[in-house]
């Protein structure tokens, strides 16, 4: 029993050096709010410029995986790198013959989201609080989903998308053809019939999810559009892009701002009326 309990104590010593000398670069905002929310934050000594971190966060805004500075980035010695989905293979492969851990999330798909927090837990010995996360992620509704089309900067986001997976948890389905992205087509509109849209915009800042007047007025203007359900029901909505809508843990925070995509029937707008 007492060498079991030494065993166990140099395990618990061991993981706690390792977490004091863990120091973290990180290239993906999504990825930096999985770690926040594991709580590794003190750990984080570098961060791209659109990185959800407090505002009096030490971290230097100096990771950008499309124009990579590994000067900059070895003086905040930092000991583990994460890195987007879409990094070039090269820098990678250059972090880690410089003597750095590095980390590249997975590829994009209906799981992803859960796999790179569960990858990011094992990396950070947060193994047990990944888990927590992951599992809000699957607790689905007893109701029966509503399709929702995302547009994102002119893609619609589909079933094999990163935010398929987290969707689901809230209610619905992503309203597409079987693809991760692709470009919007109004015949193809016609086809999927949702039961709301929804506009992303890139900003840096999340906005809320408001009904959009003008693209209701502009989708009640087309024919075969107009007979559209959701553009009859007025269910079209625009926002802006901050850390929620990016692949990572930040995702459940859009609990409250989706239900407006569920409106009471009372609530629906009228076609006839415009939206305030």
């Amino acid at each position: 029993m007492r060498w079991l309990l030494i065993f166990f104590s140099v395990i618990e010593l061991c993981s706690n050096l390792r977490a004091e000398e863990r120091r973290i670069a990180s290239f993906s905002p999504g990825a930096t709010q999985c770690i926040l929310d594991l709580g590794n934050s003190p750990e984080l000594v570098a961060a791209t410029r659109w990185c959800p971190l407090p505002g009096n966060h030490p971290a230097k805004r100096l990771c950008d995986a499309f124009v990579p500075d590994l000067e900059a980035l070895l003086q905040t010695k930092p000991t583990l790198v994460v890195l987007p989905r879409l990094a070039n293979p090269l820098w990678a492969e250059r972090c880690q013959q410089a003597g750095l851990s590095t980390v590249v999330l997975n590829p994009e798909g209906p799981d992803s989201v859960l796999e790179d927090i569960a990858l990011l837990g094992e990396k950070l010995d947060k193994k047990s609080a990944a888990e927590k996360i992951v599992a809000q992620f699957k607790t689905t509704p007893t109701t029966s989903p509503k399709r929702l089309m995302i547009v994102w900067d002119g893609m619609v986001a589909g079933p094999r998308s990163y935010l398929a997976k987290p969707l689901e948890h809230f209610g619905f389905k992503m309203a597409g053809r079987n693809d991760a992205w692709k470009k919007i087509d109004l015949e193809e509109l016609l086809v999927i019939n949702p039961d709301a849209i929804l506009w992303i915009n890139s900003q840096d800042q999340d906005s809320p999810i408001i009904p959009w007047p003008e693209k209701i007025q502009e989708f009640s203007n087309l024919a075969g559009i107009k007979n559209l359900p959701c553009v009859q029901a007025g269910r079209l909505y625009q926002t802006s892009s901050g850390h929620r809508w990016l692949p990572g843990s930040g995702l459940l925070e859009l609990e409250h701002d989706l239900g407006v995509l569920r409106p009471s029937p009372e609530q629906t707008p009228s076609p006839k009326t415009t939206p305030r």
